[in-house]
């Protein structure tokens, strides 16, 4: 067996501990109007709680029970787009058949929301680590389940990009009294210009489209 088998952390966050249900949460509010970043396929609505009725948990902080619906956004554009179309960390180019099938959408809530602090400060509080972040997604249903029937109702809860430590997004939950407007959808191919600048911070670049057969 070699020397350092069993090194280290397995690399999935702890679920959430008994005494949460008693412990008070590390809330932000988000003031009312509060732009948020979605981006999303372009023939998708972009208030979108999923992964919908009947169907699978897919996403990170989807519900384990399917009780409730998750709506994710980026708090910029540049952490909505590192989390959708930059995946993939060895890819030095990003295939345009990634910009020209998605849409970008500003959201804002009608109310102030609540959310917990899901990094930095917030995770000695709750008890978990940052692999809730980037590790497995079998913890994180059963947080977002426990977080979602914890006494402070919260609305949701932000956690740091894996793809981008700098950046944080939002896991909202599906409540009753939560409504959006949406304002100011593009599609990603109407601003290359943007992409790419935000491309050549990552070291990265759009991939030139493929030639068209000739029919």
């Amino acid at each position: 067996m070699p020397a350092n088998a069993g090194r280290g952390p397995s690399g999935a966050a702890p679920p959430p501990p008994p005494w949460l249900v008693q412990s008070s949460l590390p809330i932000d509010v988000l003031p009312a109007e509060q732009v948020l970043h979605r981006v999303h396929r372009t023939h998708l609505d972009p208030v979108f709680f999923g992964p919908g009725p009947r169907l699978a948990a897919t996403n990170r902080f989807d519900s384990a029970s399917g009780r409730f619906g998750i709506l994710y956004a980026g708090m910029s554009r540049r952490g909505a787009l590192a989390e959708t179309i930059m995946r993939n960390p060895q890819r030095l180019m990003v295939s345009m058949t990634e910009i020209t099938t998605r849409a970008i959408s500003e959201l804002s809530c009608v109310r102030p929301l609540r959310i917990v602090r899901m990094h930095g400060t917030g995770l000695q509080t709750l008890g978990t680590d940052n692999a809730i972040s980037t590790g497995p997604y079998e913890p994180c249903g059963l947080w977002a389940d426990a977080l979602w029937d914890h006494t402070d109702r919260p609305d949701g809860l932000a956690y740091q990009s894996r793809h981008d430590s700098s950046e944080i997004c939002l896991a909202l939950f599906e409540r009753g009294n939560m409504a959006f407007n949406s304002t100011s959808t593009l599609p990603l191919s109407g601003i290359l210009k943007e992409i790419a600048a935000i491309l050549e911070a990552y070291a990265k670049s759009l991939s030139p489209a493929a030639p068209r057969h000739a029919v």
